[in-house]
């Protein structure tokens, strides 16, 4: 007789209690709340016959604090709970570098010290994917303009015929320069998918059949959003068979935003309608009289296209009142995202053309899908897929640019503005953007999703999950939790504020109080990192330092941010002080341990002038229903901001080390002590 078969809960027990003995390791609280959580959200929803979810949406917030273990605090649980319910996992990420670490580091880790079965693979995006058809069509091209093919496109194609590669960028054993890659990879516009004549060697389609069968993948939010705006399942598993973990969440409603905005420069626009005919040549002689018709009517509307545009640019060139901080890049910003009558006049006509061109195509299309055959009606489905693709997304960024009656459903606008640059013959480029998450993270993620989490190390804001639950787009009951980092904060920190006379509203006065400060507090440790708000205090306070204090400093701008970390590990490591001078880049994502950094200087709070259309646009609209855009996006977001700079002094158990703040809003202003409740629990030095 079997033994029975485990429950959940148990094999979850035993798998983080082995994970700790194999360590040697103790059992952290924060990590243990946050697969309790985990577990609960899960194990509480209710599904039907088929396994699908029927109770409510079920989204779970959680800032783990640096130290958490935040990866093994959502694995542990949801691996085994994945299995049982017949889920994938999806762990995205935001960044590839942390979609790398958790292929290659973290979950074989888990693996082989928890004692989990499970398989995982890294999800790409199709770009990343050799296609045959492309690189035999471009070397087809190649030869018949120069008489040559590209020697690296070759090599390619033969190590990929002869399983010497598995057609994988990531993984062919020296670097593909963009500028080859570009010609042999796949575009999911132009793919013909089963018509192709190499269908079944496509490395991207056998990654996408691995994506069916492992128990966790793991992405990043720009995969999934592109996933899930198709409707799902076209990359990923369906949203309804996945439970998502949003790892560094803060980014979610960002990426968001800038994956459903769009954009078109009007100058390569004209450049691209040029191409339009010539690329359909190929398919006149290979069908009917209809064909032929198509491609004329094809080639007409092409011209009608570029004339529009010429007359568009010109139009905009004339009446836009362009503004900018460097004259050869300006921007003119449409209030309350509001194109003017006479630019949609304009824009109009273009889109309608545009349709028709879609529409033309469209046509030619169904008589290759119809009539094709063998490798030639691939190629063909090619050449119509490429088009549709590039008309799908001019289509698009038009009809965004002129529907000023699109807003969400709590009435927010889009943001809509023209950029035009001077230095490259006065280019002009539309473009329209949400200003907000929340609508559309409800309506393709939420909604759909079997249950999601979203973790990082900052979420909060002035203690409170408030500002993110609305950004995301989540109801004010969605379950939260705080993971209490267990680092001794009080015992191995200091925070200190001295006494400033000047406040950073004088600007002038307040960059030479730094800069007069500075020479003192950059040597009290070896590792020194002062994080700046802005480049120009930043340029000034280094011009200000002593030659031998210039002389240590290594500054963001001068040399790679990654070469400024390695020289400074470098100095470290040799027994000399090294100083870096960044800015808001340097504030996150940089992990600098022990003497590293063990001292912390910021010139003032990270407070953002919203300057961008996106920005502007979300704080018009705020004002314009009576909202105090101060408190509710200002405040907090430089709240986090800060909150990630002081975040670079702790990383490990044992760092210690001071951060110093050179700002007196901390204590002179009323949103101050919200601030400073938000801080890590150092032992505090203020000196009012």
């Amino acid at each position: 007789m079997s033994k029975p078969k485990p429950a959940t809960s148990e094999i979850i027990a035993k798998a983080y209690q082995s994970f700790l003995d194999k360590k040697g390791v103790t059992a952290r609280m924060g990590q243990k709340r946050m697969m309790n959580l985990c577990y609960g959200l899960v194990n509480s929803i209710k599904v039907d016959d088929s396994g699908n979810r029927t109770s409510a949406p079920a989204v779970c917030v959680i800032e783990a604090g640096t130290g958490t273990g935040k990866t093994l605090g959502y694995s542990i649980p949801l691996i085994p709970l994945a299995q049982a319910k017949e889920k994938t996992l999806i762990l995205s990420t935001a960044t590839v570098a942390l979609q790398e670490q958790v292929v290659h580091k973290d979950l074989p880790d888990i693996r082989a010290s928890a004692g989990l079965d499970f398989t995982f693979a890294m999800a790409k995006g199709r770009g990343r994917y050799f296609c045959k058809l492309r690189a035999a069509r471009e070397a087809e091209k190649e030869m018949e303009l120069f008489g040559f093919q590209d020697e690296t496109i070759k090599i390619l194609t033969d190590e990929f015929d002869d399983d010497l590669w598995n057609g994988d960028r990531d993984t062919y054993p020296v670097e593909i320069t963009d500028k080859i890659w570009q010609k042999a990879n796949a575009v999911a516009g132009q793919c013909p998918a089963h018509h192709c004549p190499h269908f079944k060697s496509c490395p991207f389609y056998k990654a996408r059949d691995e994506m069916d069968s492992v128990d966790v993948i793991i992405a990043n939010h720009d995969i999934v959003m592109a996933d899930l705006s198709l409707g799902g399942g076209v990359v990923l598993p369906e949203p309804k068979n996945c439970i998502y973990v949003f790892d560094e969440g803060h980014h979610l409603t960002s990426k968001a935003i800038s994956h459903f905005s769009s954009t078109c420069s009007l100058d390569a626009a004209i450049k691209w309608s040029d191409e339009i005919f010539d690329m359909v040549i190929p398919l006149v002689d290979s069908y009917d009289d209809n064909m032929e018709r198509y491609a004329t009517t094809l080639n007409s509307l092409a011209s009608e296209l570029k004339k529009e545009l010429v007359l568009t640019k010109e139009f905009l060139l004339r009446n836009l009142p362009f503004k900018g901080e460097y004259d050869n890049r300006q921007t003119c910003i449409f209030p309350r995202g509001e194109t003017p009558h006479e630019v949609i006049h304009y824009a109009k006509t273009v889109g309608k053309v545009l349709e028709e061109l879609k529409n033309t195509n469209g046509k030619m299309t169904a008589i290759i899908e119809d009539k094709a055959k063998g490798p030639e009606g691939g190629e063909h489905k090619m050449i119509v897929g490429e088009l549709d693709n590039k008309l799908s997304t001019l289509v698009t960024a038009w009809a965004q640019f002129v529907n000023v009656n699109k807003r969400d459903k709590q009435g927010i606008p889009f943001a809509r503005w023209v950029d035009v640059n001077r230095d490259k013959k006065n280019e002009i480029v539309i473009n329209s953007s949400p200003v907000h998450a929340g609508e559309m993270l409800k309506s393709i993620v939420w909604k759909d999703a079997h249950a999601a989490i979203i973790t990082s190390a900052t979420i909060r804001s002035l203690g409170k999950f408030d500002a993110y639950l609305d950004q995301a787009g989540l109801p004010a009951d969605t379950p939260t939790l705080l993971a209490q980092s267990p680092f001794d904060y009080e015992n191995n920190g200091v925070l200190f504020i001295p006494k400033m006379k000047f406040s950073p509203k004088d600007s002038a006065a307040h960059t030479t109080e730094v800069g007069s400060l500075l020479p003192t507090l950059v040597l009290r440790k070896r590792g020194c990192l002062v994080l700046f708000a802005s480049k120009k205090q930043m340029t000034e306070v280094f011009e200000m330092m002593p030659d031998d204090i210039q002389d240590k400093i290594l500054m963001q701008g001068s040399i790679p941010k990654s070469e400024i970390v390695s020289r400074h590990k470098l100095r470290i490591d040799r027994g000399d002080d090294s100083i870096i001078f960044g800015m808001s880049s340097f504030s996150e994502g940089v992990d600098l341990p022990g003497d590293y950094c063990n001292n912390v200087i910021i010139a003032k709070l990270p407070f953002m002038v919203p300057t961008d259309p996106v920005s502007l646009t979300l704080a018009e609209w705020m004002e314009s229903v009576g909202r105090n855009t101060f408190e509710e996006i200002s405040v907090p977001d430089a709240c986090i901001k800060l909150i990630q700079s002081v975040g670079r002094l702790i990383r490990t158990e044992q760092d210690t080390g001071a951060v110093t703040i050179l700002d007196n809003r901390l204590v002179t202003k009323r949103y101050g002590a919200g601030i400073l409740d938000s801080l890590p629990p150092f032992k505090r030095v203020i000196r009012r």
